[in-house]
């Protein structure tokens, strides 16, 4: 390799490789400290992927500098089974003892974005041709809009979902709802209304179940537009905006998981499980505290990437179905489906 050629993309190399580690750093960094730390943790695949193009170019001109991103991917090694899983299951365990759970932000119905557009009511009956396949105990569901879907709540019960429990966000399509075939011991409302929490008779057992909706980035046209301009390198006051509404929204996740869903965790002395959008990735802030304390059902049973968002930004994982210690996975399932621009994930899980 020519000389300045190669120290110009050693440098580069280096960025990327300390990109990467910074990256995994977000678990242990507080946003409200340094925000930056979280908004690179969005990039953990990304900066994978172009360091182990580095070791193929290396390689190719047989420089050791590949092992700089040899070394830079195996400190960080741990991280990839939170994004990629083999070995896992999707076949449903009916047991008395198994609860079956599903998450799903359904986006109103509307199918993926304006260029998919679908009628609310075709949505719904695939939707209602989803549950009659899967059969969960319990639905939380995301972006419920009540006023348009008053008929669903009725085919819901005809299925058995005769239970509910809601609160209302004060944003468009904010709704955060459960439904459930088992009885509602009972329910509250956190501070944050899209965030709640009920106490389910399943059997014998009593499980606490945490239905989330955590704050959203909010982009627009203009923001997907930043990005894609970001990811050219290239800047302007439109990217200042976006990095800003990043560095609120993380800080914003870290005040949740610190005021409201911490304390519900250590004070619940019963079996417990949090489902929703997270709007986090498994490298940020919110997510590597939560699984201090409780245990993933996708990497206990999934299978694959785990991506859940599939909309018009880089696609990611930020989904889940989080349990206590005292709860196993049996299988989990993430299933495709147009009429979101996430999949929903159906868990089954064991009571000890």
């Amino acid at each position: 390799m020519k000389g300045l050629f190669r120290v110009i993309m050693l440098i580069i190399n280096l960025l990327f490789a300390g990109a990467l580690i910074v990256s995994t750093l977000a678990g242990s960094i507080e946003p409200s400290r340094m925000a930056v730390v979280s908004i690179l943790s969005y990039g953990y695949v990304i900066f994978v992927l172009a360091n182990v193009l580095f070791i193929i170019m290396w390689l190719c001109f047989s420089r050791w500098e590949f092992l700089i991103s040899v070394a830079a991917i195996v400190s960080r090694i741990s991280f990839i089974p939170l994004f990629f899983q083999i070995g896992g299951t999707t076949e449903a365990v009916q047991d008395e003892d198994v609860l079956r759970v599903m998450t799903f932000n359904m986006h109103d119905l509307n199918g993926l974005d304006s260029d998919t557009l679908m009628e609310a009511d075709s949505g719904a009956v695939l939707f209602l041709r989803m549950l009659n396949e899967e059969q969960p105990d319990v639905i939380c569901i995301q972006e419920y809009n009540a006023r348009r879907k008053l008929g669903l709540k009725d085919s819901l019960a005809a299925l058995g979902y005769t239970n509910h429990y809601s609160v209302h966000g004060e944003k468009k399509m904010a709704q955060n709802i459960l439904f459930t075939r088992l009885p509602i011991v009972r329910g509250d409302e956190m501070n944050e209304r899209t965030k709640f929490y009920v106490d389910l008779k399943k059997g014998d057992n009593l499980v606490r179940l945490c239905c989330v909706h955590l704050d959203s980035y909010e982009l627009n046209e203009d923001d997907y537009e930043s990005l894609e301009r970001l990811t050219h390198a290239k800047t302007d006051s439109s990217t200042h905006k976006l990095l800003h509404k990043f560095t609120q929204t993380t800080r914003q996740h870290e005040q949740e998981w610190k005021e409201e869903l911490l304390p519900l965790i250590e004070s619940t002395g019963i079996p417990f499980v949090i489902a929703g959008d997270f709007n986090d990735t498994p490298a940020s802030y919110f997510y590597q505290q939560a699984s201090k304390l409780l245990k993933d059902s996708y990497v206990e049973q999934g299978r694959g990437f785990g991506t859940t968002y599939h909309g018009p930004f880089p696609a990611f994982r930020i989904d889940y179905i989080l349990h206590s210690p005292d709860m196993e996975a049996l299988s989990y399932k993430r299933i495709s489906t147009p009429i979101s621009d996430h999949y929903p994930i159906v868990v089954d899980l064991r009571i000890h």
